[in-house]
């Protein structure tokens, strides 16, 4: 039984966006596989187009045929993916797989009490489709459910924690990430997630082999005429953007749902191990990001310098060497540089085997993070880092919740909270953190609610 308003509507938008999607859909598979072009001599096209016609069984079935395709081919990527060394298998004796080291050199929590945190709770809630609990080692906090076998009574559910969360978040906080897991795989979110992946991979199919008898129709006429081929091309074009804007509305339809079933999933959490737990996981894994994304942010204008663009492989070696536990962007920063020249350092010498020494490195290393401190002082206070002076603005749209915390324990009590919703509710404008603000800016939506509103929808669907 619903408790209030908040979480009724949550329930009731993402129930009609999901009917909405199916409805729309089935619409689509309908046209795609009913229309038919025939030629004709007596018209300018040379062609037209029937709608709602004999259904062409073949090409349904051969679109059908590769959804289940790729959705095997998916599993198989997600299976060999599973079995690399960048993810471990926790079990009731531990953890097991080839990366064990690495991860145990940081893991506060040892890895035998989640596997019993995770079971018991499910136990708790009636849940006993998981069957298996993994580790990954990306230094990015975040967790997913996956149901890797979603058939009634022999369903197989995944649980998957980024070392960074049990890093970054105590026992509490914890535990509430669990439970919203927990939470996506009670309502079998995993399982509608791949639905209408599959309903939505088929209708792009669809479309595309009717599209491919247009263009056939179109350079099969002859004699070929520019003006003719240009007109047609014209007519496809157009045919392509209605195509685009249904495309549009499904990804907002599916976007709309995925933020209800996270927010309903946080309540979930919330119900279960506590309003104030959950809430400070997402507050603590959203500083993180942030601090994650200053750092991104230093290693593209240290990148500029050389004209170097692609720094995946450098971000994601420095990721490594921040501290697992760092949240604030400012000492992110500034460590950036330093992490920043000392990999690349390291890069060149296994690269090109340049006869460099780990000491040499180190003292390189000092002396080119002194100068590149400065240089970056100097572009700031001259205004020439337009990308920082980019951050600096957005910075003035979101509240700094470290200054609400008073203890500086970084963890917002029931008083706190109740301070943050004031200065929330006073300024609709701004939001927590700043990744927030560029999720914003995107056309068609995003598909994880913003913090804010997480923290906006728990506090209000609480309320006695």
């Amino acid at each position: 039984m619903f408790t209030n308003r908040v979480i009724l509507q949550a329930h009731l938008k993402m129930h009609i966006s999901n009917i909405l999607f199916f409805a729309l859909n089935v619409f689509h598979i309908i046209l795609a596989s009913t229309s038919n072009i025939v030629t004709q001599t007596d018209t300018f096209l040379k062609f037209r187009i029937l709608f709602f016609n004999d259904f062409n069984t073949t090409r349904f079935l051969l679109a059908l045929g590769i959804v289940i395709s790729q959705i095997i081919l998916s599993y198989i990527v997600l299976f060999r993916k599973f079995r690399k060394t960048e993810l471990v298998l926790i079990t009731e004796n531990g953890l097991t797989g080839e990366n064990n080291d690495k991860i145990l050199h940081d893991l506060r929590i040892n890895s035998k009490q989640i596997y019993q945190w995770v079971h018991s709770l499910a136990s708790e809630q009636g849940i006993k489709s998981i069957k298996r609990i993994y580790l990954t080692d990306t230094s990015i906090p975040n967790a997913l459910t996956l149901d890797v076998l979603p058939l009634p009574f022999i369903r197989r559910s995944w649980i998957v924690l980024d070392a960074n969360v049990l890093e970054i978040l105590e026992k509490r906080e914890i535990k509430a990430v669990i439970s919203h897991e927990l939470g996506h795989v009670k309502r079998f979110d995993g399982i509608v997630n791949l639905f209408r992946f599959g309903v939505n991979f088929l209708v792009l199919l669809a479309y595309a082999f009717f599209i491919i008898s247009i263009v056939y129709h179109i350079i099969a006429v002859q004699p070929i005429v520019a003006l003719d081929i240009a007109l047609k091309i014209v007519y496809l074009l157009v045919v392509l953007f209605i195509i685009y804007i249904l495309t549009i509305i499904n990804n907002l339809l599916i976007n709309l749902s995925r933020r209800q079933s996270e927010l309903i999933a946080d309540h979930y959490a919330a119900r279960t191990t506590g309003r104030n737990h959950i809430i400070n996981a997402l507050v603590l894994i959203g500083q993180r990001m942030d601090t994650i994304s200053a750092f991104g942010t230093e290693f593209k204008w240290l990148g500029s310098l050389e004209g170097k663009e692609n720094l995946t492989r450098e971000f994601i070696q420095g990721l490594k060497t921040l501290p697992t536990k760092e949240i604030s962007k400012k000492i992110s920063r500034e460590k950036a540089v330093s992490i920043y020249v000392s990999q690349r350092l390291k890069n060149i010498r296994d690269d090109l085997f340049v006869p460099l020494s780990d000491e040499q490195i180190n003292t390189l290393t000092e002396v080119s993070s002194k100068k590149l401190l400065k240089v970056r002082e100097d572009s700031v206070e001259n205004g020439f880092a337009l990308h920082r002076q980019l951050k600096t603005d957005i910075h003035k749209l979101t509240i700094n919740w470290l200054l609400i915390d008073k203890d500086k324990d970084l963890y917002l009590n029931d008083e706190e909270i109740d301070s943050l919703i004031k200065i929330i509710k006073s300024n609709p404008e701004k939001e927590l953190f700043e990744e927030e603000i560029q999720k914003k800016r995107t056309i068609i939506g995003y598909d994880h609610p913003s913090i804010k509103q997480r923290i906006l929808f728990l506090y209000e669907s609480l309320k006695k």
